[in-house]
């Protein structure tokens, strides 16, 4: 049976309500290897299989989703009527490999704040994390956390943790896995032509 790798994650500052373990590493075990090994004389590097090599994909926020505001039906786009305002601030990940697969565990953590129309109770946010490698989405889940904002500040801090994603561990090199906010709801999924009677 083979043993789990476990990688490090790469992220900065992330809440502690995240509770994703060790959140302090700089680079992941695979990569320390790369670096430090050596080339044997008249050996040459096997570019193929150095891009089969396990790797733990970097996380980001995803340009254009970093806040999502939220208004008064009917009101969309105008200041005076924003209830809410969410961000996303902060993100992190760690991979575990076990035999040809790796599982990914996604933090996100950020802050809802009331707007000239809000005021106190329960405010769902919707963040999206997907992962991408090229122009093929490998990943994708919309996970929803519901925040009471309250007095006296009217504002909340949120926190997510999506452990659902698992990835073939010999294509993650070029892996970026995105998390975001996203208001649209879960596309169904296509469902398969009845077979014919007979």
């Amino acid at each position: 049976m083979s043993t789990p790798i476990r990688f490090a994650p790469i992220a900065a500052g992330l809440a502690t309500a995240l509770l994703l373990a060790g959140c302090g590493g700089t680079m992941d075990s695979i990569g320390t290897t790369l670096l430090s090994g050596t080339k044997t004389d008249g050996a040459e590097l096997d570019g193929e299989a150095i891009k089969a090599r396990p790797v733990c994909p970097l996380v980001e926020i995803r340009s254009g989703t970093e806040t999502l505001p939220l208004y008064e039906t009917g009101k969309q786009g105008n200041a005076d009527f924003l209830r809410f305002q969410i961000s996303v601030q902060r993100v992190a990940r760690e991979c575990d490999i076990n035999g040809e697969t790796m599982s990914v565990r996604v933090g996100a953590a950020g802050r809802v704040a009331a707007g000239p129309k809000g005021a106190t109770g329960k405010v769902q946010v919707p963040v999206r994390i997907a992962a991408v490698k090229g122009d093929q989405v490998l990943y994708s889940r919309l996970n929803t956390v519901s925040v009471d904002v309250g007095a006296p500040d009217y504002s909340a801090l949120w926190s997510a943790v999506d452990e659902a994603m698992t990835l073939p561990a010999n294509i993650t090199s070029g892996v970026t896995i995105y998390v975001g906010l996203d208001d649209k709801p879960e596309k169904p999924a296509p469902k398969g032509k009845k077979p014919k009677a007979g």
